[in-house]
């Protein structure tokens, strides 16, 4: 008996999956309905129109093709559109139907039959508005030990153009590029910085990424002496002297303009920080371009007379 099972066993198992794929591509060829959650892909308006509120991001449809139409994934990636270009500007409620909605991917043998959940949408539509506004770079710059940041060129172009609903866009003077943080830097750098969509629905940013370059050079020491501390937050009917009343400090940045600083750098002790032996830590205020590798004193004693 069992002999006779495996008798002409590769035919046997040839016929076998002859008849499966057979079934298969009967299977496949007949036609269903199929319930899914769709994309929208796009709500299609007047062309001076725009939304400011998100729209849903899907919508449960009903689909009918047939079996290998539906296993393909292409039509399913494209979603669906919804025509609403009869609105003006204003707040509506759209029933959705196979009148105003349809799949995306044109030619298809997939067919929509209809629209489940949601089958009502808000639209809030504004018009569409375009606005001249100011880029501001948002980056971060951590030179390499003995060289500093001499500049940073303004970004080109200065200005771009935002798109968008009136009502958002009006908001906005200016836009930043997406944060970028450089460290190590030793050298010159010519840098192209995508630009940071503000918040709101339907934005868009022409030209999207902008231009600039970064100059980095050796830092240079230089040693300031007797700068007078300044007391400030003094109460009334009151006079503060400090000791010591003035400090060496030792700073570092770019050659060109170290040389040209004078020691007006403000040293600054806030009264209102005083501790309990009367002492009030020194805050050294210099441009941004320097930075203090030392100081002859960290804080000072405050004589209230």
């Amino acid at each position: 008996m069992i002999a006779k099972i495996f008798e002409h066993f590769w035919l046997k198992l040839i016929a076998l999956i002859l008849g499966l794929l057979l079934w298969f591509h009967v299977a496949t060829e007949k036609v269903y309905n199929y319930q899914l959650w769709l994309p929208v892909s796009k709500i299609v308006l007047a062309n001076d129109l725009a939304l400011y509120q998100t729209p849903p991001e899907s919508i449960m449809v009903v689909v009918s093709a047939t079996g290998k139409q539906l296993m393909r994934k292409k039509w399913r990636h494209r979603g669906v559109k919804i025509i609403a270009d009869q609105f003006k500007t204003g707040s509506y409620k759209l029933k959705l139907n196979t009148s105003n909605t349809f799949l995306s991917l044109p030619a298809t043998a997939v067919s929509l039959v209809d629209v489940v959940s949601p089958t009502t949408i808000d639209l809030a539509i504004d018009r569409l508005s375009q606005k001249k506004v100011k880029v501001n770079p948002n980056i971060i710059t951590e030179p390499d030990q003995g060289y500093t940041v001499s500049s940073v060129s303004p970004p080109t172009p200065e200005e771009v153009t935002l798109y968008g609903p009136y009502n958002i866009i009006r908001k906005y003077s200016q836009v930043y590029t997406r944060k970028k943080e450089l460290s190590g830097l030793r050298n010159n750098l010519n840098l192209t910085l995508p630009l940071a969509l503000p918040a709101g629905y339907g934005l868009s940013i022409s030209p999207d990424s902008v231009r600039l370059s970064i100059e980095v050079v050796p830092v240079k020491t230089r040693v300031f002496e007797n700068v007078p501390v300044v007391v400030y937050n003094i109460p009334a009917k009151k006079t503060v002297t400090t000791e010591p009343s003035s400090i060496s400090i030792e700073l570092t940045g770019p050659p060109s303009e170290i040389d040209l600083l004078n020691k007006n750098a403000l040293i600054a002790s806030d009264y209102k920080k005083i501790d309990s032996l009367n002492r009030a830590s020194i805050t050294i205020n210099c441009p941004s371009k320097f930075k203090v590798k030392k100081s002859s004193a960290t804080s000072v004693m405050l004589i209230v007379h």
